[in-house]
């Protein structure tokens, strides 16, 4: 990879908006909030259900870490003038392929303003720019809209829907994939 992930990785988004690797002492905040927004997460995400503590968020953190580490993964909180507002990262980096997958989620009280879309363009711009990623993929619930609607949003091409892709609440549900390639991408300056 031509760039580097470490704990001090901050990128700025614009308007207060920052990524930045999560870290151990985000654990209470992150629990906190996930529980105050777990309804809505638990309708599209299957990882909340796992989460049942801090000390729950504290091994996520350390995964994390341990996915920086190995150049595997990024995962960061999105804050906005300082304040939890979302978590979003790198998944499944694949420096021989040079390919990522991009996940997200935000808190309630951010919906609506552009922090999401914003995020992933950024994100998106760090994995093609800083990690010399040639493609980068987003999955979305084909009922999560709002989800779906950022990969759209930012030009991504829908490849498919993957039939019955993922258990969550007990059923299996399909799932949309979108993909941009180095070659198309090109920041549409979102504001």
């Amino acid at each position: 990879m031509a760039g580097e992930l470490h704990p001090g990785l901050r990128i700025a988004v614009g308007d207060g908006i920052e990524l930045r690797p999560w870290r151990l002492e985000d654990a209470e905040l992150l629990y906190v909030t996930v529980e105050a927004n777990r309804e809505r997460l638990e309708e599209w995400l299957p990882w909340p259900s796992a989460i049942q503590s801090a000390s729950d968020e504290a091994a996520f953190i350390r995964q994390t870490h341990d996915w920086m580490r190995e150049g595997t993964g990024l995962g960061c909180a999105i804050t906005v003038d300082r304040d939890l507002a979302g978590g979003i990262g790198l998944h499944k980096i694949d420096s021989i392929n040079r390919s990522a997958e991009i996940g997200y989620w935000l808190v309630e009280g951010f919906v609506g303003r552009g922090v999401m879309s914003r995020s992933t363009q950024a994100l998106t711009s760090f994995a093609f720019e800083e990690l010399a990623m040639h493609r980068v993929v987003i999955r979305a619930a084909t009922g999560n809209a709002r989800s779906r609607a950022i990969p759209m949003r930012l030009g991504y091409t829908h490849e498919g829907t993957e039939r019955g892709s993922q258990v969550l609440n007990g059923e299996s549900i399909d799932i949309e994939a979108y993909s941009m390639l180095s070659t198309e991408w090109a920041p549409s300056g979102l504001s």
